[in-house]
């Protein structure tokens, strides 16, 4: 897909959990995933860049990726790198949240991507993870249940913790992000490059330059690719495919079915989501 943010799997259980040591490093372009994730660093350091913010990583740091942000990693090869990832779907977050408890909410970035919980509340939650993983290779009775009791206990930890301990990103272009968060907000309306350079003030070519080297796609890249996961979900609800087209801001059905297609190897009318193979998709 070019210079876009690409895809990379999708979930088919609920949750899934990966437990990675190598030497390998990770230096990943731009990309998103159709679940949230959590990356748990036990050993190495290197950077996670979420939706336009970066963040410096060490050991006992706890990542939170929302369904559909766009993140790269920057782990070098060279030095161990060890991290405990999950993988939740949306059903899994529908079904184990409640109306007080807005488990999806913690992925939201509000405040920030990064845990870096203190010591005791780090011992418990990589516990747990060890724990889950464990559950998740026994044939005992209840096994399953168990594993998926640990993650729930995983994120409510992760919630209860989170406003204390998150850990702020490394100061970037605030007018960047400001943008960023417009285009987030105003998916369904014509916003062109013109609008928001004089929405906030900008030379337009030092707008998308900018842009460009703070989020690694252009400003048009990432609106089409945030409205096709807003029309996919869409399509999900029950709604047509024409007007999902229109709702989530693109202006021709013929284009967006191109772009439907070449990013998610469906047309918008097809059910069935491709099933994909998630090893290799970790970071």
């Amino acid at each position: 897909m070019e210079e876009n943010a690409v895809s990379r799997g999708y979930l088919q259980e609920e949750f899934r959990l990966f437990h990675n040591r190598d030497t390998l490093g990770a230096v990943t372009e731009l990309h998103y995933h159709d679940f949230y994730k959590i990356m748990m660093l036990i050993e190495g350091d290197g950077s996670y860049t979420i939706q336009g913010r970066r963040y410096e990583l060490r050991p006992g740091d706890v990542v939170l990726v929302g369904r559909g942000f766009a993140h790269k990693t920057e782990f070098l090869p060279g030095r161990v790198y060890e991290r405990i990832i999950f993988f939740i779907s949306q059903e899994f977050m529908d079904r184990a949240g409640t109306p007080r408890t807005d488990l999806a909410g913690l992925f939201s970035g509000r405040e920030g991507h990064v845990l870096r919980p203190s010591p005791n509340a780090g011992a418990d939650l990589f516990g747990l993870a060890r724990s889950c993983e464990r559950e998740l290779k026994s044939a005992e009775f209840g096994s399953d249940a168990a594993a998926r009791e640990d993650l729930i206990r995983i994120l409510i930890s992760i919630g209860r913790t989170l406003y204390r301990e998150a850990l702020p990103p490394v100061p970037k272009d605030d007018k960047m992000l400001q943008i960023l968060r417009y285009v987030d907000e105003h998916l369904s309306e014509d916003v062109s490059v013109d609008d928001l350079a004089d929405r906030f003030f900008i030379s337009k070519f030092h707008m998308m330059r900018r842009f460009k080297a703070e989020v690694g796609v252009t400003i048009h890249q990432y609106q089409s690719e945030k409205r096709l996961l807003s029309a996919r979900e869409m399509l999900r609800s029950g709604m047509g495919a024409t007007d999902a087209c229109f709702a989530c801001g693109f202006r021709s059905y013929s284009a967006f079915a191109r772009a439907y297609v070449k990013t998610f190897g469906v047309t918008p009318t097809e059910k069935k989501e491709p099933s994909a193979k998630l090893e290799g998709i970790l970071e």
